[in-house]
């Protein structure tokens, strides 16, 4: 058994269902322990996030206008939030729901789904569904805004099928997809009036327009009705197939990369027995076995977001949040800019020769030292945490903090011979970069690049 310890089975936890962690918060964390760390993170609403949500709103108003304070807005979220599963399912839920600002062409349209996505991220799959057919940035991203009833727009109520509730070809046809665009008619946006200097509108919400809403007898998956989009939502969310298509997504973000026929089962009846509860599907996984078997250790690349925001964190680089964009782009992924409706291709698809240099770049960017706040003092984490005395505690802390600790027996010895081995002075290692190159040189591991 590769995770032996609870601190370990922890530690694989915070990775999955968040982004990475500090000392301290791994300190609390391991003191809950396992049961109490699965607890905290599926009720986030009893952890005060006041400090997080000051940080991101703080660029709301810019938001509204400029894609940089927007991405800043999240990333710096991302970076502080006390509540990590509610971020991970909102990252996860951002990309089931791709939508790219590129053709929403209106950063507050992007903000308000994002917070849309967050306030339903744990809540009931159907409503989540629901509250993503009538957010603004979704009406443009997939055309169901020019949807009226002398013209039906099939694009949306094809994704929904297709890619949001049911899976590429399952149990609807074409049929189907017509019927369900003419219960979708009729929604169109509500934006303020700008300011004179304003790039954007600002999205207010949506309105039902009666003349331009299909009110006719329509026939979805067998129903029929004077359906709405309401029905149509609850039509497809109560199918068994939704139920099992959520629950693979969700097995394979945050567990395993192949889910047995049983598990999806459990996730299913979770789904059934708790009203599309999100958060009972969410508990069936994460307090599951195969969780933390060897078969959902370590086998998914970090994404881009992944990857920056976890060091960012465990070195508490909260001034750096606001100016990662670059960092994850050249990486291969900008949040609120996904390459098509599927979302961002994901594991080997985040690994080449280019994206694998821009990993190893923003690690040195962040342990080489330069303006306060935007790269770790090794020395001072090292004395902050007690991990001075010899080139052992100091490469332990280190791997501890960034991989979990487990690496091979050789690599821990070549990383305490860099820092100094037998004849380690800390104040030397210091001076010398040392300190700086051995938190580099954990980043750049094969090991810190997987989840």
């Amino acid at each position: 058994m590769i995770l032996s310890t609870e601190r370990q089975r922890i530690q694989h936890l915070l990775r999955r269902a968040g982004f990475g962690y500090s000392a301290d918060e791994l300190r609390e964390y391991v003191a809950l322990g396992l049961d109490g760390t699965i607890d905290r993170l599926l009720n986030p609403e009893r952890v005060d996030d006041s400090a997080a949500e000051a940080a991101a709103a703080a660029y709301r108003d810019a938001a509204l206008q400029e894609r940089g304070a927007l991405l800043a807005s999240w990333h710096t979220r991302l970076v502080q939030t006390k509540r990590p599963l509610l971020e991970k399912t909102t990252y996860f839920w951002h990309d089931h729901f791709a939508t790219g600002i590129r053709k929403v062409n209106g950063p507050s349209f992007m903000l308000v789904q994002n917070e849309t996505i967050r306030a339903g991220a744990l809540g009931k799959f159907r409503d989540l569904v629901l509250a993503m057919t009538r957010d603004p940035a979704m009406m443009i991203w997939l055309d169901n805004r020019d949807n009226v009833a002398k013209a039906p727009n099939e694009n949306y109520a094809r994704e929904l099928m297709e890619l949001f509730t049911l899976g590429e070809g399952v149990l609807y046809t074409e049929r189907d997809v017509k019927e369900a665009a003419r219960a979708l008619t009729g929604w169109r946006l509500t934006t303020a009036k700008p300011a004179p200097d304003a790039k954007f509108p600002v999205a207010t919400g949506v309105s039902l327009v009666a003349r331009q809403f299909d009110n006719g007898m329509k026939t979805v998956l067998g129903k029929s009705g004077k359906f709405d989009d309401i029905d149509v939502v609850g039509i497809v969310t109560s199918k068994r197939e939704c139920a099992e298509y959520i629950g693979t997504k969700l097995w394979r973000f945050f567990a395993v990369p192949d889910p047995t026929d049983a598990m999806i089962q459990r996730t299913t009846d979770a789904y059934f027995a708790n009203d599309t509860s999100i958060r009972e599907m969410l508990r069936v996984i994460l307090r599951s076995p195969e969780m933390y078997s060897d078969d959902a250790y370590r086998w998914r690349i970090k994404s881009p977001v992944e990857q920056v925001i976890h060091p960012l964190r465990a070195f508490g680089l909260t001034d750096r949040a606001a100016r990662t964009a670059r960092d994850t782009q050249v990486q291969g992924q900008v949040l609120f800019d996904p390459p098509s409706p599927a979302g961002w291709d994901w594991g080997e698809a985040w690994i080449n020769s280019n994206t694998l240099l821009a990993r190893a770049n923003f690690a040195n960017d962040i342990t080489r030292r330069g303006r306060a706040g935007q790269w770790v003092d090794a020395a001072a984490l090292l004395q902050a945490n007690n991990a001075t005395r010899t080139a052992a505690q100091a490469v332990d802390f280190a791997l501890d903090l960034i991989v979990g600790g487990d690496v091979d027996p050789d690599t821990r010895a070549t990383l305490i011979e860099h820092v100094g081995g037998t004849h380690y002075d800390f104040a030397q290692a210091s001076k010398s970069g040392a300190l700086q190159g051995l938190f580099y040189l954990v980043l750049t591991m094969p090991l810190a690049q997987l989840a």
